[in-house]
């Protein structure tokens, strides 16, 4: 089980909610499951969460559940999982275009100024082979 750490520079919306019937998920899963994210308060394990992610997408809405959540100085760590092969599909190809607009941030914040296109590019050359794959 892979989870990716989703940049904090792109803030989610993340919001509890009623708790929803996910599919059983194993332990042995492999390959991409979900996100992590540094988070300003607790979430309860195993809590239904509704996650939007304006910056990217103002469409994207899915639901997840919370792995795990740990305390990491004044903020919490969380893993989110995704056990519905749709919903982990499309947090996955959203989190890679997430990756590719931190990848654009950083080049400008070092005085580099990229399009989206040249930082995609770029991104995928240097780190989309090591990039979970999708193996539900």
């Amino acid at each position: 089980m892979e989870f990716v750490a989703h940049p904090k520079d792109l803030p989610l919306n993340i919001e509890v909610i009623e708790d929803q019937s996910f599919p059983t998920v194993g332990t042995d899963r492999h390959g991409f499951v979900g996100i992590t994210y540094l988070a300003s308060s607790a979430f309860q394990t195993g809590a239904s969460v509704r996650i939007t992610l304006e910056e990217i997408d103002p469409h994207f809405c899915v639901v997840g559940r919370i792995a795990w959540c740990d305390n990491e100085r004044d903020e919490y760590r969380i893993a989110i999982e995704f056990p519905n092969k749709e919903d982990c599909y499309c947090v996955r190809m959203v989190e890679q275009l997430s990756q590719i607009e931190h990848y654009r941030r950083q080049a400008k914040f070092q005085g580099r100024r990229l399009n989206y296109n040249e930082a995609a590019a770029e991104w995928i050359q240097q780190f989309a082979a090591s990039f979970p794959a999708f193996t539900i």
